[in-house]
């Protein structure tokens, strides 16, 4: 991906429309790609994770239409890999020094690891 999120609605197992329905440009930083997303269960939020090191909370406009910023984390590394739980009480980051389907390139700041958030935001609700 090139920085770009964008939802596509879903009806009985297949997509609705070739357009997405949402396009978010710049999502994340400049020069970075988006390299990992998962959903919560239940929800109208989703979270992105990039190869620079952001991760971002997203909720979906109430006309679907648009979508905004909940919470941006920052971690060292690339984000490989999103993981939530059905509850929705955290979410699993996969962190690694370099992408997970290639070696284009190497972080040595970073470590290969896995960081556990609680789903805990101020000032908004998630399980809307």
């Amino acid at each position: 991906s090139s920085g770009i999120n964008a939802e596509w609605h879903y009806g009985r197992g297949h997509i609705k429309k070739k357009k997405p329905a949402i396009t978010e440009l710049k999502a994340h930083a400049k020069g970075s790609w988006i390299s990992a997303v998962a959903a919560l269960k239940n929800t109208e939020c989703f979270i992105s994770g990039s190869n620079g090191g952001n991760v971002k909370i997203w909720a979906c406009a109430e006309t679907y239409r648009s979508m905004a910023l909940i919470k941006s984390i920052e971690v060292v590394g690339t984000v490989n890999s999103i993981v939530i739980p059905q509850d929705n009480s955290c979410f699993v980051l996969g962190v690694g020094q370099e992408p997970k389907m290639g070696r284009w390139w190497c972080n040595k700041d970073a470590r290969n690891r896995v960081l556990v958030y609680p789903m805990v935001i101020e000032d908004e609700e998630v399980n809307r």
